[in-house]
């Protein structure tokens, strides 16, 4: 069961996103889909690395040039998608195909906002952790039930 509630954190260095992450990651099961939002170099992508670390991944890059990565973590997998450069023809099923058992995935989903809110209608489990950076450099994530 999803135990989250909308919430907000700061985070200050790197030793602390992983301590966010391994608790985040405590709560997260299959099937479930996580909605990352944030300006360019707010730590999407950062961030989700941290997750995946928890998980025993530890070659987590952007798949900013073919929009999806696959990872297998023990008893699920995870689906990392990145949309931002997404082109208006771009076959979105073949990228999240509606014929595919999402059951036992976590999947997150970079840049949500470029693709038609329908395309994520295959996950009744989601929820939008949105990556921001304040004046002072430091990251503030929030979550909230989408």
């Amino acid at each position: 069961m999803l135990k989250i509630k909308p919430e907000e954190w700061v985070i200050k260095n790197l030793p602390e996103l992983d301590d966010f992450a391994a608790e985040l990651a405590k709560k997260l099961e299959p099937p479930l889909l996580v909605k990352v939002s944030g300006e360019p170099g707010a730590g999407k992508t950062t961030l989700i690395a941290a997750l995946l670390r928890q998980w025993g991944i530890a070659e987590a890059n952007s798949p900013s040039f073919n929009l999806r990565h696959d990872f297998g973590a023990g008893n699920f997998r995870i689906i990392h998608l990145d949309f931002y450069r997404l082109k208006p023809n771009d076959l979105l099923w073949d990228i999240l195909p509606p014929e595919e058992d999402y059951s036992d995935a976590i999947v997150f989903a970079e840049w949500p906002e470029k693709v038609p809110d329908q395309v994520f209608g295959l996950f009744p489990r989601q929820f939008v952790l949105k990556v921001g950076v304040t004046n002072g450099g430091t990251r503030q994530i929030s979550i909230n039930m989408a």
